[in-house]
């Protein structure tokens, strides 16, 4: 990373989201931190999605429109079109949790220039209202059992030029097997212990929970034995309930 302050790449793929893709950028716009660019990669929309998008011209660095083969397609591109020193990934109709959030953790990276990743809580918003996912008890051996937003991840551009970008044999949980190679092969990574991202629950992996939850099973049996995994399942889902009832959830609920 250069001596300058890095350049933080925010990435969005999107496919005719006319509805949602202005709020998204709206809030990358907003962001306190300078030198930043969007990255825009769409795959082809026919909404009107393209002439939003024209609107936020200030902001952007690269903006593509083209088919493509699935949302880590089209992620893979944004990572190939990024001049960035820090990625990040906000998909349209997710916004970041604040103007702050870029420079907090662009701030991290800028003094620490063996730091690979930064990742913080995600903020839900569901039917039955928001509530705050935190991922503070998140490491390298326990993420295999657990998950992590991956829109509430920072990742260093050589995190992509060491463990590749998005396998694209998996349709939901390509992010997830990455954040699983990134983490248990050795990098540094810091939790930043503040809001990042306002997530949409409604994208492909609630609608299609059952190939979801399968998939994923697929993705940690290539990192885990199964018996192994089976083992570290029922573990970590009693320290998780354990926590809960001590008052120390994951996942709490918050005011709209």
């Amino acid at each position: 990373m250069s001596a300058q302050k890095p350049l933080a790449s925010i990435i969005t793929v999107c496919f005719n989201a006319a509805a949602s893709i202005g709020q998204t950028l709206d809030s990358v716009r907003a962001q306190s931190w300078r030198p930043l660019e969007s990255v825009v990669v769409d795959g082809a929309s026919r909404d009107g999605t393209q002439d939003i998008v024209a609107r936020y011209a200030d902001i952007t660095g690269t903006v593509v429109s083209e088919k493509d083969s699935g949302i880590y397609d089209a992620m893979n591109k944004g990572i190939a079109l990024a001049r960035g020193d820090v990625l990040h990934f906000l998909n349209a109709a997710d916004c970041f949790a604040d103007a702050g959030v870029v420079e907090a953790a662009l701030r991290e990276f800028a003094a620490d220039p063996d730091l690979d990743l930064v990742f913080g809580d995600a903020i839900y918003l569901t039917p039955d209202g928001p509530f705050l996912r935190s991922y503070g008890r998140v490491t390298a051996s326990n993420l295999i059992y657990g998950d992590l937003c991956h829109q509430a991840v920072f990742a260093h551009r050589r995190l992509f030029e060491r463990f590749g970008g998005f396998n694209l044999d998996y349709r939901i949980n390509a992010d997830y097997d990455w954040m699983l190679r990134v983490f248990r092969g050795g990098a540094r990574v810091r939790y930043l212990p503040r809001p990042i991202v306002r997530y949409d629950t409604g994208g492909q992996s609630a609608r299609n929970q059952a190939q979801t939850f399968a998939e994923r099973d697929r993705v940690r049996q290539t990192h885990v034995a199964p018996l192994r995994l089976a083992a570290g399942m029922k573990l970590y889902r009693l320290q998780r309930k354990l926590r809960t009832l001590a008052g120390s959830p994951e996942l709490s609920p918050l005011d709209r």
